[in-house]
């Protein structure tokens, strides 16, 4: 694959490996659960974007660099996030960190036909292109 892999586990603590997911597009989304504004940010856009893509092929890896798995657990099952939600409890010593070159969370990336896509994904417009593009 043209993008480094990840391996994490879920609120359930099975394993995902996010190049096993099926999906003509993905999108690798890393945040923090006890961050407020990106909590918000999975209620005001992702949901959305998800219900308006997903059956088109869009996937949502959502990778949480939290500590407390627990914390974490709970916002994404009270929030009944419906995407891929995964937890690396190793924070920002993440080797993901690393690996995706990751200044500050959030930090998202998409990925068609196993590659990194280009492009600035600054707001929900501009993802709505990308995606609008790539599902074609």
């Amino acid at each position: 694959v043209g993008y480094p892999d990840i391996v994490l586990p879920d609120v359930n603590s099975q394993k995902v490996k996010l190049s096993e997911v099926d999906a003509k597009v993905k999108m690798v989304y890393f945040w923090s659960a006890t961050n407020a504004d990106q909590k918000m940010f999975n209620l005001d856009f992702l949901k959305s974007l998800y219900e308006d893509y997903h059956k088109k092929g869009f996937e949502i890896y959502q990778v949480s660099l939290d500590v407390d798995k627990a914390a974490w657990a709970k916002v994404v099952k009270e929030q009944k996030l419906p995407w891929i939600n995964v937890c690396d409890s190793n924070g920002a010593n993440s080797q993901y960190v690393y690996l995706y070159n990751i200044a500050a969370l959030p930090a998202a990336y998409l990925i068609s036909n196993e590659e990194l896509v280009d492009g600035d994904f600054v707001d929900e417009k501009s993802f709505r292109k990308h995606l609008e593009k790539l599902l074609k």
